[in-house]
């Protein structure tokens, strides 16, 4: 592999306030142009403080080996770099680092900007959003409620109702993306995406879970607050619970942010290792057989086993319990553990991963 074969690039800082996320953000920018030149990979800082004390923790999406024909490019518009996959019958897009340009303003305003943003790399690709098939919102507060024209509005809410007006102009034959909604201590909202142009063969599909309701299917009981004003009602988060993208015998499930919800309703209050065992458990249904079948892929011996795991949970205290559990039930893959909000406030601990078959 050589730094042609990066294709983005995650920071998780530990940043609980504007001034050291802005310090560490400029730090580490100012590296990635002496690693890669001006036209480096996209990039996300994220205020998410990595286990054990630590200042960084680095995840890059990489090409591991390219077939004839592939071709790695790096763009961008108006500043915002990203990164394009071609090869004879597909393409794949990469973006990170999605945001308002400059501080300030409330969620939705700087959800709105960043999807504007978003779009705008689509659109210059030739794409929709309802070819995106994985996606990263981060959000700061993400729990947190603000009062908007005598009404509360919480700003995980607030990000859904932005996510919604955005998707609306775009066809979803393929379900929605698999996605995360995670909280970072400062930062306001971060996008990042991989969009694919398929080939006539691929198989695209989305994966529920018989254990959990769509996310998109929620009802109003478990959403919170009220909507922002350009929406008549609160609307629910458009994502699938994962996503299988397959090719003959091999395929990858992306499977979204996961917690310990049943139904459409948390389990498991203040108990963060029982969370983290339904939560493994909804993973498992998720990535299993019977999803494997669906799309005519092989079904491997390790069941709904990830290949790659990040785990975001609330209270750092909480992570070697996170770790013994996730190690149990997905074995000794390679993992991130950071500290991180929920999108439900009795939540304490959120997983995602991804699986490569075979």
């Amino acid at each position: 592999m050589s730094f042609e074969d990066v294709l983005r690039l995650t920071f998780f800082l530990d940043a609980t306030d504007a001034r050291t996320y802005a310090r560490l953000k400029i730090q580490f920018q100012a590296g990635l142009v002496d690693s890669f030149g001006p036209l480096h990979p996209p990039a996300s800082f994220v205020a998410q403080p990595p286990e054990r004390g630590r200042s960084v923790a680095l995840e890059a999406a990489v090409l591991p080996s390219r077939a004839a024909g592939v071709r790695v490019r790096r763009r961008q518009l108006d500043g915002l770099p990203y990164t394009v996959t071609t090869g004879a019958d597909f393409r794949e897009i990469h973006g990170a680092g999605i945001a308002l340009e400059s501080a300030g303003g409330s969620i939705s305003t700087q959800a709105k900007e960043a999807f504007e943003r978003m779009k705008a790399i689509l659109r210059r690709e030739r794409l929709t959003f309802g070819q995106v098939i994985r996606q990263w919102n981060y959000i700061e507060g993400i729990v947190d409620v603000r009062r908007e024209r005598g009404k509360s509005c919480q700003n995980y809410q607030a990000f859904n109702d932005v996510r919604t007006i955005y998707y609306g102009a775009s066809d979803f034959p393929r379900g929605y993306p698999a996605a995360t909604g995670i909280g970072q201590a400062t930062g306001g909202v971060i996008l990042e995406f991989t969009a694919l142009d398929a080939p006539a063969d691929a198989r695209v599909l989305p994966l529920s879970n018989p254990r959990q309701v769509d996310a998109h299917r929620y009802s109003g009981r478990v959403l919170v607050g009220g909507p922002i004003a350009e929406v008549a009602d609160k609307t629910s988060p458009k994502f699938e619970r994962a996503k299988l993208v397959a090719r003959g015998k091999t395929g990858i499930v992306y499977v979204s942010g996961t917690a310990a919800v049943l139904g459409q309703k948390s389990v498991g209050r203040r108990d963060v290792e029982a969370q983290t065992r339904t939560t493994a458990r909804n993973i498992a249904a998720l990535a299993g057989k019977e999803n494997l079948a669906r799309a005519g892929l092989p079904l491997s011996p390790d069941g709904g086993a990830l290949s790659y795991l990040r785990a975001y949970v609330k209270h750092a205290a909480d992570i070697p319990k996170v770790r013994r559990i996730c190690e149990r039930a997905f074995g000794p893959i390679p993992a991130l553990y950071v500290r991180a909000d929920i999108c439900r406030p009795e939540l304490l601990v959120e997983l995602e991963g991804v699986k490569v078959i075979p």
